[in-house]
């Protein structure tokens, strides 16, 4: 399948591109192969112009392809964490300690194993916007409100889409994103929390659930568009 733009994506923005050829390598699977017409049509041209892409080269964004499905089946948090052995902490099939409660896990969470990402080409920042960082989820909502322009207001991000585009980026580039931070996703939790990923160390990525009460200054926001 060819891609419209795809090739003057990665002449702007270099190595910052994960495309069909990265995610290919990192999950071991074609990600374009058994794609509905519907999603074919999402992802065969890259939605982005040259001044998009030379300004988000300047703002330190990444180009992602993402799909919902991978060898006809969904790709969620846990299937994921299935496929790539390894890539999250094991504390987050044992209790990470959400709110000083250690029965938080995600195997526990709805989200993790039926939430997808949305088929289709993303840019995102690489790492939290400084001003969303230490504020209050309501807060960081005003911030990335305040940044709307020509395209579009920017967006926080899903818990599966963090993880994919974290772990993705590790397997096809050898480093770390969010390895002393986190990303404050739009993913609530069944306890009226949001999913916050991040601190991406040896043991692996992390994931826990945050009250929107709650702040501090590692925890921000990475925006999409």
């Amino acid at each position: 399948m060819t891609i419209q733009g795809l090739t003057d994506a990665r002449r702007t923005l270099g190595s910052a591109v994960l495309g069909p050829e990265e995610i290919t390598a990192a999950l071991g699977s074609d990600p374009l192969a058994g794609l509905t017409a519907e999603d074919r049509a999402r992802i065969e041209r890259v939605p982005f112009d040259g001044a998009a892409l030379e300004a988000a080269r300047g703002a330190g964004e990444m180009l992602v392809l993402r799909v919902a499905r991978l060898e006809s089946a969904p790709l969620t948090l846990l299937s994921l964490g299935a496929r790539l052995s390894g890539a999250l902490d094991p504390r987050v099939h044992r209790g990470v300690g959400y709110s000083l409660r250690d029965e938080w896990t995600i195997d526990t969470q709805p989200f993790a194993n039926t939430e997808t990402c949305v088929t289709g080409w993303f840019l995102v920042h690489q790492r939290p916007l400084p001003a969303t960082c230490n504020r209050l989820y309501r807060a960081q909502d005003a911030v990335l409100a305040s940044l709307a322009g020509d395209n579009g207001r920017p967006r926080r991000r899903s818990a599966i889409e963090i993880a994919y585009d974290t772990l993705l980026w590790h397997r096809a580039r050898g480093a770390r994103l969010l390895a002393d931070a986190w990303d404050w996703s739009r993913t609530p939790s069944s306890d009226q929390g949001f999913v916050a990923v991040g601190e991406f160390g040896e043991a692996g990525l992390g994931v826990v659930a945050y009250s929107r009460a709650v702040r501090f200054g590692s925890l921000g926001v990475c925006p999409q568009r």
